[in-house]
């Protein structure tokens, strides 16, 4: 066959569409094949991300029901020291002044489980969090507000390690003296004395003001906890 007739059998335009055709064919079972690869990797992000916030649930919950029982206890250990402090008759608090000693001598403490959070900033999967609202929530939530609660529950824990327990040490037992060393009538004479009594009274500042950070911590974990609840029931 000559050159004449093979471009009769075969025209350029037969050729060219042929190819296109076939060009055509390639690229979109390329195209498809990269499809499917990004709906997979975006499906398996989608259980990543669904597995994290799972545990992340878990771990908020447990840390409303510890931010109650704070705030709860919180409040007793400044009604310990107030009593301690505001007693107008020695008959007020004789009976039960080693319980409140006790207390005034405990300070407020809050461990957050941040095991989701933790898991989620080693394996930097926090991009992988769609919801914007969600992950500026969740960020904010662990880099200020935790770190704000936990700062006042040393500070608390600071001030009465250092200063009141051991000047209370001086006058009696900080805890529970059950073999009676000292009579409750040593005990309220050395809570009249001014020193003392302004360290309790400073201390109740600070355990109001670490009890107020529970507060605010508390509402935050349960508005973290709606949005992950709605981000999970999508």
């Amino acid at each position: 066959m000559n050159m004449e007739e093979r471009k009769v059998k075969y025209p350029f335009k037969t050729i060219l569409e042929k190819y296109i055709s076939e060009i055509l064919v390639i690229f979109i079972g390329i195209s498809i094949s990269f499809f499917f690869d990004e709906w997979r990797e975006n499906r398996k992000d989608d259980e990543t991300v669904k597995k994290h916030l799972t545990v992340l649930r878990t771990n908020l919950v447990q840390d409303t029901l510890k931010l109650t029982v704070m705030i709860n206890h919180g409040h007793k250990l400044v009604n310990s020291i107030n009593k301690l402090t505001y007693f107008k008759f020695d008959s007020e608090i004789k009976d039960s002044i080693s319980f409140h000693i006790d207390n005034a001598a405990s300070y407020l403490v809050f461990k957050p489980n941040q095991m989701a959070y933790e898991e989620i900033k080693q394996t930097a999967h926090t991009n992988l969090i769609k919801n914007d609202s969600l992950k500026t929530s969740f960020l904010s939530y662990y880099t200020s507000t935790i770190p704000y609660c936990t700062e006042w529950c040393k500070i608390d824990e600071t001030h009465t390690m250092t200063q009141l327990i051991p000047e209370m040490s001086i006058y009696f037992p900080v805890v529970i003296d059950s073999l009676n060393i000292i009579s409750s009538k040593e005990k309220i004479k050395a809570l009249k004395v001014k020193k003392l009594r302004n360290l309790l009274l400073a201390n109740t500042i600070y355990k109001k003001e670490t009890i107020n950070t529970f507060v605010f911590t508390k509402k935050a974990t349960i508005n973290l906890l709606k949005r992950v609840d709605d981000e999970l029931r999508k």
